[in-house]
């Protein structure tokens, strides 16, 4: 692996290192952690300590303190995860996990599948923080367990909270530049077995002028969203949740604005049949609507995902869990131009899926398998297998290796650009990819430390082809990397750093995969001084290939290094003041060739609780 072949990098680190989002808080050691459960790993709930798969957990409070902008800014300083913004806030943004491409990974908000056919991965850039409880990223291939697109892992976004209190609330409030602002209001309760909780909030900025070509004049953001939760416990055996959320964004651009409405609903149905088995009965469904009025007139795409599933988990003990479940999903897309439909298809899948897990013993696994019957590709069978074991208190380690496919979306499959000169491809193949994994997890030296290495083949890979005029699948392509994370308190000052390195090709051409950096580094040291709290983010990428917007030609988007700092003063534990200053170096600088990133920014917010 050429992981250390770019000098300038690490000289660049030394100079202007840049911003990171805390995803763990480190402990001093004998600490006590609480015990954090995860769900995304295998469908079902685990500890986060003996969920064999390289897993991120970031809380509400960490979400608070980062007073991120976006979901690709709060995120980014996650090992594996690298984003390609096209501009600032609302611009459409790319996610890269694992250096794999930006559908492959799986993005569910409360456990519906966000990927629509309409964007890459979801569209990142609309999902407003004040709604999210926590997130839960799980790096590597999850196909066994949820079929298409999680070839590079998973994020949930989970939006419903834990209701303990009969009733609370909150109101934030910021104001920043570029005429930034947000409000947002929060209100929960719980009588008897009823909970019910709502969550409202308005954003919306001047922004910036993004592009280099085009008008020069600031591309404005606007954003409203609003969620509800509800749940109900009739008996020991019988309860019910659902979730509502949605957003209506409007994102302008060079003579053009985009509007982005986007609607989640779930209602799962739990029956405890025994203490040992109990089944669930899940419904979701997510639509998103898209309006593009630019210099070629007017294109309106809808894409709509529903999904009912049913699963069963049977706990023979402590140490050996059972699930299984079976999932049907229907896909619709509809895409008009200039007032015509061009567009009008849809396709389903079939799925059927096992996970047994053993958590027992000198060795620990976890074996997956699945098998996916899609209307228009046929059958495709998917497996993972994961094996750890703990070497005394202080060290645990696993290996792994899973198989994942991706169907390419229906836009890709049927929808023309001609305005753009680019062109549906209806012959392309699914992607297919496996994987391997060692990872190492270690308390030593009054640190936690962990180190993750992978490598991925993915074969019929869908990229540009040669004449930058469609699609198509590419013979292989293969991405080794490590993640390297440690986590310490050091002279009463918390510090998370990560180091991503990946060394990835075409492996037909022999060259770089498009907007990868070879090399990510991010660093979060935070105090707190009695009622005052301090944060310093920082994050470095260096070089990476990319597309020259005018040549359609390869272009290198240089390395960069920029710098965040946050800071936070408690009134009482109902009101606290946070500062955010964004790019405190005025750093000028790109991540995607033609498009600009923004100057120094500062937002400040006040936040009440009740």
């Amino acid at each position: 692996m050429k992981f250390f072949t770019n000098s300038s990098f690490l000289v660049g680190v030394c100079l202007s290192v840049s911003v990171v989002q805390t995803s763990a808080k480190a402990q001093a050691p004998g600490d006590a952690a609480p015990e954090e459960i995860i769900v995304a790993a295998n469908r079902l709930e685990q500890s986060l300590s003996t969920v064999l798969a390289a897993t991120t957990v970031i809380d509400k409070e960490t979400i608070r303190q980062s007073q991120a902008q976006n979901l690709a800014g709060l995120l980014a300083g996650v090992p594996g995860m690298q984003f390609s913004p096209s501009g600032g806030q609302g611009a459409q943004t790319s996610l890269f996990m694992r250096g794999t491409e930006s559908d492959h990974t799986l993005i569910l908000i409360d456990g519906v599948q966000m990927t629509t056919n309409s964007g890459p991965a979801g569209r990142l850039e609309f999902i407003p923080l004040d709604q999210i409880e926590r997130i839960e990223i799980v790096r590597g291939p999850r196909s066994s367990v949820y079929g298409s697109e999680a070839i590079g892992g998973v994020v949930n976004i989970i939006t419903k909270p834990d209701i303990q209190e009969d009733f609370s609330g909150s109101v934030k409030l910021m104001a920043g530049t570029e005429n930034s602002s947000n409000a947002n209001i929060g209100l929960q309760g719980r009588v008897g077995n009823t909970s019910l909780s709502l969550n409202a909030s308005h954003r919306e900025t001047d922004g910036i002028d993004f592009s280099e070509r085009g008008s020069s004049d600031d591309d404005g953001y606007e954003n409203d969203s609003f969620s509800v939760s509800f749940a109900h416990q009739f008996n020991d055996l019988l309860s019910v949740s659902s979730t509502y959320s949605s957003f209506d964004a409007e994102s302008d651009y060079d003579d053009g604005v985009v509007n982005t409405d986007s609607q989640q609903y779930s209602t799962t149905a739990t029956a405890a049949f025994t203490q040992q088995w109990d089944s669930k009965l899940i419904l979701e469904q997510f639509e998103e609507d898209n309006d593009n009025a630019g210099a070629f007139g007017l294109t309106n795409s809808s894409a709509e995902n529903k999904k009912l599933s049913w699963q069963n988990t049977y706990t023979f003990d402590a140490s050996n869990v059972f699930s299984f479940g079976i999932d049907h999903q229907e896909q619709e897309l509809r895409y008009a131009t200039f007032g015509a439909l061009q567009t009008d298809t849809s396709r389903d899948n079939d799925g059927v899926y096992g996970v047994y897990i053993r958590e027992s013993g000198p060795l620990d696994f976890t074996l997956s398998l699945r098998n996916d019957d899609n209307e228009r590709f046929g059958s495709h069978s998917t497996g993972s297998i994961a094996i750890g074991s703990d070497f005394g208190e202080s060290v645990r380690s696993w290996v792994s290796y899973g198989t994942a496919f991706k169907a390419p979306n229906l836009i890709d499959l049927y929808v023309d650009f001609p305005s753009f000169f680019f062109f549906a491809n209806p012959n392309l193949k699914p992607e297919t990819a496996e994987s391997v994994e060692l990872s190492l997890q270690a308390e030593a030296l009054g640190a936690t430390w962990q180190l993750n290495v992978f490598r991925n083949d993915i074969d019929d890979l869908i990229s540009t082809d040669a004449t930058f005029t469609s699609l198509a699948n590419i013979q292989q392509a293969r991405i080794d990397g490590i993640e390297a994370t440690v986590s310490s308190i050091i002279a009463g000052w918390r510090l998370d750093a990560a180091l991503t390195l990946l060394d990835h090709e075409n492996r037909s051409t022999g060259v770089n995969l498009l907007r990868r950096p070879e090399q990510t580094l991010s660093l979060n040291i935070a105090r707190e001084f009695g009622a005052f709290d301090l944060a310093v983010n920082l994050l470095a990428q260096n070089e990476h290939l990319d597309i020259d917007p005018v040549t359609f030609g390869d272009s290198t988007v240089g390395g960069f290094g920029v710098v965040n700092l946050v800071a936070g003063y408690r009134f009482s534990d109902e009101i606290n003041l946070r500062l955010r200053i964004g790019n405190l170096l005025d750093k000028e600088y790109q991540i995607v060739d033609g498009f600009n990133t923004q100057d120094r920014t500062a937002q400040l917010s006040v936040n009440f609780s009740f």
